[in-house]
Formats: structure tokens, sequence, C-alpha cells
């Protein structure tokens, strides 16, 4: 390394070390500013991984079919699939899995204890969608639906409180006007999910055609699925499940202005929108936090200004023995460089903490990404090198005789 580089860093460190308390207050906000940016990146990275985890434990093969509100005859002309449709469906598309679900809120009673639970009915595949952890018993089956069991499986929260002595299994509870026999209990997620079914704490999980007869269905003059959710057999065969799922709709329903009647969206798609939703978020953040290493760049060159000042006279020496406006520049400059990079990789460190403490709190994957530390060192390079030029400047073109005069 160059003997005036490496002279210009003592000096540098010396004057840290004699005017401690003015360097720190000066990088402070340079300190903050570059941990914002790394805990900020790091945040939205670990945020992206728990999306993609999430995604890839839900499968990239899942389709959910809706009614499609957008439409501008909605509420005059609202339309709801049957229980035909999905028979007819799942013929045509022999291979990938249809699931019905519907959801009530019901009063259930086990002894002394009664409360408002909510009810879900859910078809045997759900538990191919939705993958869960049972803590005892069993899951739902085709035979429960077939011979329409009143059997339920309640989450942990449910089973804590309506069976606090932990006997749930094989005991009965009262569910609106019906006694339901619990054949198991689902554990909770060791961390609540971005993405779920919505059944992590508190739900009742009933036999989909159990539930449906319990509805008054009057106004509709037959049952109707108000919500489906299908799995592809492939993620290769997901457009043209959907593709199969829109023509049926469309043939059935008919169409507004060329638009199905019903959504019928791929989870996959929706999550590569909200994956570039949040990187352009992530990137926003980080930008604005970025903006503070620059106004912190102000009291770096308030620091400088007034070591060129404090030292007008060891200036004059310096030029008066033959040193050159160049290596008087030099010399400030990395000075200011030093300073940046050392409030830069303190942020840096504090970031890293942050980042790992959001990562706890969170219970999400810890990740760091390569470029966060390396974009906030290049700033603070950046901004030592920017606000720092203009004192070195001034110090360089100092006249030694002016310099010398001061005391």
């Amino acid at each position: 390394m160059n003997a005036g580089i490496v002279d210009a860093v003592l000096e540098a460190a010396n004057s840290v070390r004699h005017n401690k308390l003015r360097t720190i207050l000066s990088l402070l906000g340079m300190i903050i500013g570059t941990a914002s940016v790394v805990a900020v990146m790091a945040a939205g990275a670990m945020l992206g991984k728990e999306f993609i985890d999430q995604a890839d434990t839900i499968g990239a093969r899942l389709i959910v079919v809706y009614n499609n509100w957008e439409l501008e005859d909605y509420q005059a002309r609202s339309v709801f699939m049957a229980n035909r449709d999905i028979d007819a469906m799942q013929t045509i598309a022999k291979d990938a899995i249809f699931v019905r679900l519907n959801q009530e809120n019901r009063d259930a009673v086990r002894g002394a204890v009664a409360k408002s639970v909510r009810v879900r009915g859910i078809d045997p595949g759900y538990w191919e969608l939705w993958p869960r952890n049972f803590s005892s018993g069993r899951r739902l089956t085709a035979g429960d639906e077939a011979s329409l069991s009143k059997v339920c499986v309640l989450t942990e929260d449910y089973a804590l409180s309506f069976f606090p002595d932990g006997d749930a299994l094989g005991s009965m509870i009262t569910i609106g006007s019906f006694d339901y026999t619990v054949v198991g209990v689902v554990t909770k997620p060791e961390k609540e999910g971005l993405m779920g079914d919505g059944s992590n704490r508190e739900m009742v999980f009933v036999p989909y055609s159990v539930l449906e007869r319990t509805i008054d269905w009057s106004w509709a003059g037959s049952p109707r699925v108000f919500e489906l959710m299908v799995r592809a057999p492939s993620v290769e065969r997901v457009p043209r499940t959907v593709s199969i799922i829109e023509d049926y709709l469309i043939r059935t329903y008919g169409a507004v202005e060329g638009k199905c009647r019903f959504k019928v969206e791929a989870i996959e798609g929706a999550l590569n929108a909200i994956r570039t939703i949040f990187g352009a978020v992530t990137a926003i953040v980080a930008f604005i936090a970025g903006i503070s290493l620059s106004v912190s760049g102000i009291g770096i060159m308030n620091v400088m200004l007034m070591a060129v000042s404090e030292r007008t006279r060891e200036i004059g020496i310096r030029k008066a023995i033959g040193a050159r406006s160049q290596d008087i520049l030099m010399q400030f400059l990395v000075e200011s460089l030093f300073l940046c990079l050392s409030g830069g990789t303190a942020g840096i460190v504090l970031g890293f903490g942050i980042a790992r403490l959001v990562s706890m709190i969170s219970k999400w994957a810890f990740v760091m990404p390569v470029s966060a530390p390396a974009l906030a060192l290049a700033v603070s390079a950046g901004v030592g090198l920017f606000f720092g030029l203009a004192p070195a400047k001034s110090a360089a073109n100092l006249d030694p005789v002016v310099a010398l005069s001061r005391e």
C-alpha cells in the first residue's frame, strides 16, 4: 500500500481518537442509515424466502375458482357453481383433485364450555392440498363424506378450549343442532404462515356434505359451491387444467364481454406477482433508507471542515517542506473515506444484528443477501468521497504563508 495512504489512514485514526464524541455523533447518521439499508434488504429477502417456502409447501399446482366479482353485472346476476358442476369437471379433468370448501359460524357446546366456532366443510382431498400434522387421531376420509358421518377434526386451540383435560379424541361435541364425534386434532403450526388456509389456530373441520345439509338453501333452490380448489396433476398441466375449468364454466354459465363469470387462478401466477411486488417495495424502502446515508454525509463534511480548520498550521508546515496540493487532497479524502467506511462497517454489524432479531421474532429463516452489506459499504464509500471532496480541496488550496500565519 502507498505510504502516503497509510499515513493518511493513521492520521484519520488519530483524529478519531482525539475527537471521539464529535466523530461518533457525526457518524451516527451513517451508522443508522447503513443499518437500515442492510436490515431492510435482509428482511425483504427473508420475507421472499418465506413466501417461496410456503408456496413449495402448498404446491405450484394449486388452482382456485371463485365468483368473478369484477364483472359489471355481478350484483345484478351473481351465479354460483353447483355440485353437478364439480362432478362434471372432475369427469373431464380426471387426474386433478377437486376440493369444495364452505365455512359457517356455529355455536358449539361441550359440558360447561360454550362458544361460537368457525366450522369448515371440506372434501377428503383437502388434506393433500393443505398438509397438516395431527397430534392425535386421523383426518376426515372419503368414507366419512359418503356416509355423511357426523365426525369432526379440531384445531389444537379448540381442542384445548373444549377438552382441557386432553380427552378430545373420541369425545362428543355439540355443534349447532347436532352432536359430532372428534376423530382428530391438528397441531398448531410452529409459526404463523404468510400464506395458509386460514385455519392455523381455530377451526372445526367436518365433511363437506354434512355441513352443506345444515344450511338453508331455499334462496338458491339447491346447494351451491362458493369456493373450489383444484390441484393439477403436474406443474406442466396447470395451464391445461385452468383452460378445461374455464371452458366448462363458460359453456355452462356464459360469459360477460368475453370474460368467464368465475375467476380461475393458478396460485403460482399470483405468487410471482406478489414476489415482484415485495421485491419492488423492498427496493423502494431500501432506497429511502439509503437517503439517510446521503444526509449523514453533511455530518462527515462538517467533521472534515473542522479538521481542516484545526490543522491549518500543520497543512502550512507540510506544504512549506515540499508537500504537494495533491498530497494534501489525498490525505483528507482518505480520512473522509476512513470515517465513512468505519461508520458503514459499524452500521453493517448493527443491521446484521437487527436482521437476526427480526428472524428470531418472526421465526423466518435468516437470510442476508450479499448485495446488502456490499451496497451499504459502496454507498458509504461514495458518501465519504463525495462529501469529503470539498474539505479536501479546501485544505489542498490553502496558501502555505497564510496557513503558517494562523495560530
